[in-house]
């Protein structure tokens, strides 16, 4: 996050946010006019308001946050999160009841039955599995004869599908990727001669998954769980993060340190930059020195990615293009950062957060077609920190 000041002469940032301040109060007239204010939302008057609700982890802390790499780990201000649910046109927000210290990264299965959130007890990370509404829950990484060898676990992704599992285990100095069924059974390690990798996501096709890490210099690389097999599929491209298969398995998306957005064929066949300017971290303040991977969100048809880059003014903001590099497209103006965009699981509206309301970001709502303004539907005190979208028409 970048904060500016403005003193003295006005400048052109300051007619930018004063023009933007205009804008809001008008959007803001309208939208007591027609009640969307008092909780009306997006298009609930209409009957094919789509059944999702939005969950999402908050960080609170005292004073000022600050993190910085220290030798095995990182550095931060003393934190406390906790997991909420908000309804899609934002009321009722909820506080999810999960006990501990930490709770962080949601993420929903496609069918809406299951929640995957990363948890802190005595001081070691923890993959969990449960309902929605926190009910049933699990600890499914590491598995519990790991724990010795393993006994941290983050970073859970489900395929596209839902069908399988990965996550990283770690040890204090390196972690393995994992690959599991959906509900965290059969869990093997990948490749574990392979190095330290992570960031991973598995194929909804076949037992493969698609990583990135120190091993290879952060080189994309695919481990099957079929051979034990490890590919290096970016030979010529380092420093590539956070991957994720299509939803056909045939094509990778990833973003690179110099702020490229690329997609390559699963096979590793004609890697192609789609655009330029990424926002390669999200950063909770100017003193958030390690921040974490802002990673890009494919639409639910594969057609789509939406991502947060610098606009001409130097803002990260909401931008779309399609994965054919074509259309490239600015969604969101906002006049400070933006981060975490994802899209809803019909491809029709983006959720993410902006810190335009204050000094810690919060959840907003933009329709994908355009042509109203974002709705912002949090306004706590705590960080938004993370988002997923749970699909509630299905359970």
């Amino acid at each position: 996050m970048r904060i500016f000041v403005t003193v003295g002469v006005p400048s052109a940032r300051f007619a930018r946010e004063a023009c933007s301040l205009a804008r809001t109060l008008v959007m803001g007239l309208a939208t007591l006019l027609d009640g969307s204010a008092f909780g009306a939302g997006p298009d609930t008057a209409s009957p094919t308001v789509p059944p999702f609700s939005l969950i999402y982890a908050v960080r609170s802390w005292e004073g000022d946050y600050a993190s910085r790499n220290i030798p095995g780990g990182v550095e931060t201000t003393p934190v406390r999160s906790e997991l909420w649910r908000i309804s899609f046109d934002g009321t009722d927000p909820t506080r999810i009841r999960i006990p501990g210290p930490r709770v962080e990264h949601p993420v929903a299965s496609p069918d809406g039955q299951w929640l995957l959130w990363q948890s802190q007890t005595q001081g070691q990370w923890q993959v969990v599995r449960g309902r929605p509404d926190g009910t049933e829950a699990q600890r499914i990484g590491p598995p519990p004869e790991w724990e010795r060898s393993w006994p941290d676990a983050f970073g859970a992704a489900f395929s596209t599908d839902g069908s399988r599992l990965a996550y990283t285990v770690h040890n204090g100095r390196e972690g393995r990727t994992v690959l599991a069924r959906a509900d965290g059974s059969h869990a093997q390690l990948l490749a574990p001669e392979f190095g330290y990798a992570y960031m991973a996501f598995p194929d909804s096709h076949s037992d493969r998954v698609v990583c990135s890490g120190p091993a290879q210099g952060y080189r994309l690389a695919l481990l099957s769980a079929g051979d034990g097999a490890a590919r290096v599929l970016t030979p010529e491209l380092t420093d590539c993060y956070a991957p994720q298969f299509s939803p056909d398995g045939k094509t990778l998306l990833f973003i690179r340190r110099e702020g490229g957005l690329w997609r390559i064929g699963a096979d590793g066949t004609e890697p192609r930059r789609l655009a330029l300017g990424l926002e390669v971290e999200f950063r909770l303040s100017a003193e958030d020195q390690h921040g974490s991977t802002d990673f890009p969100s494919l639409s639910p048809d594969g057609r789509e990615v939406a991502y947060i880059a610098r606009d001409p003014e130097g803002v990260p903001n909401v931008f779309t293009v399609s994965l054919e590099g074509s259309h490239p497209r600015q969604r969101t103006h906002h006049v400070r950062a933006c981060g975490r965009v994802r899209w809803s699981p019909d491809g029709r509206w983006l959720a993410y957060v902006s810190f335009d309301a204050g000094q810690r970001p919060q959840l907003h709502l933009l329709a994908a077609e355009g042509g109203r303004p974002p709705q912002m539907l949090t306004t706590g005190t705590g960080a938004v920190y993370s988002l997923t979208w749970l699909n509630r028409g299905s359970g």
